[in-house]
Protein backbone atom coordinates (compact mmCIF):
# COMPACT_ATOMS: atom_id res chain seq x y z
CA UNK A 1 0.00 0.00 0.00
CA UNK A 2 1.11 3.55 -0.66
CA UNK A 3 0.01 7.00 0.36
CA UNK A 4 0.63 8.96 -2.82
CA UNK A 5 -0.62 12.34 -3.99
CA UNK A 6 -0.51 12.99 -7.72
CA UNK A 7 2.22 15.45 -8.66
CA UNK A 8 -0.26 18.07 -9.90
CA UNK A 9 -2.05 18.04 -6.52
CA UNK A 10 0.96 18.12 -4.18
CA UNK A 11 1.69 20.94 -1.71
CA UNK A 12 -2.02 21.58 -1.09
CA UNK A 13 -2.30 19.79 2.27
CA UNK A 14 -3.95 16.65 0.89
CA UNK A 15 -1.21 14.34 2.22
CA UNK A 16 -1.41 15.89 5.69
CA UNK A 17 -5.21 15.60 5.77
CA UNK A 18 -5.07 12.01 4.52
CA UNK A 19 -2.51 11.13 7.20
CA UNK A 20 -4.73 12.66 9.90
CA UNK A 21 -7.66 10.52 8.74
CA UNK A 22 -5.54 7.38 8.50
CA UNK A 23 -4.19 7.83 12.03
CA UNK A 24 -7.70 8.54 13.37
CA UNK A 25 -8.87 5.25 11.87
CA UNK A 26 -5.88 3.31 13.19
CA UNK A 27 -6.54 4.66 16.70
CA UNK A 28 -9.85 2.75 16.65
CA UNK A 29 -7.75 -0.46 16.66
CA UNK A 30 -9.62 -2.10 13.76
CA UNK A 31 -7.11 -4.98 13.72
CA UNK A 32 -6.75 -5.18 17.49
CA UNK A 33 -4.32 -3.52 19.91
CA UNK A 34 -0.81 -2.61 18.79
CA UNK A 35 2.29 -1.11 20.39
CA UNK A 36 3.31 1.08 17.46
CA UNK A 37 2.50 2.18 13.94
CA UNK A 38 5.06 2.15 11.17
CA UNK A 39 5.37 3.31 7.60
CA UNK A 40 8.17 3.17 5.04
CA UNK A 41 9.46 5.77 2.61
CA UNK A 42 12.33 6.20 0.18
CA UNK A 43 15.29 7.88 1.90
CA UNK A 44 15.50 10.58 -0.78
CA UNK A 45 11.88 11.61 -0.16
CA UNK A 46 12.51 14.48 2.25
CA UNK A 47 8.90 15.69 1.96
CA UNK A 48 7.52 12.35 3.19
CA UNK A 49 10.07 12.23 6.02
CA UNK A 50 9.08 15.74 7.15
CA UNK A 51 5.36 14.90 6.97
CA UNK A 52 5.74 11.72 9.01
CA UNK A 53 7.98 13.42 11.57
CA UNK A 54 5.37 16.16 12.02
CA UNK A 55 3.00 13.43 13.27
CA UNK A 56 5.62 12.06 15.69
CA UNK A 57 7.09 9.24 13.59
CA UNK A 58 10.83 8.62 14.06
CA UNK A 59 13.20 6.54 11.97
CA UNK A 60 14.25 3.38 13.77
CA UNK A 61 17.28 2.56 11.62
CA UNK A 62 15.63 -0.33 9.77
CA UNK A 63 15.56 -0.53 6.00
CA UNK A 64 13.13 -2.87 4.25
CA UNK A 65 13.10 -3.22 0.47
CA UNK A 66 15.39 -0.18 0.22
CA UNK A 67 13.00 2.01 2.21
CA UNK A 68 13.46 3.68 5.60
CA UNK A 69 11.16 2.54 8.38
CA UNK A 70 9.68 5.22 10.59
CA UNK A 71 7.75 4.37 13.75
CA UNK A 72 5.14 6.03 15.94
CA UNK A 73 4.73 4.44 19.41
CA UNK A 74 1.19 4.25 20.73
Amino acid sequence: MRLMIDKQHQYRGYGREAMKKILEFIRTCPAGPAQYRWISYKAENAVAKKLYESFGFRDNGEIIHEEQITVLPL
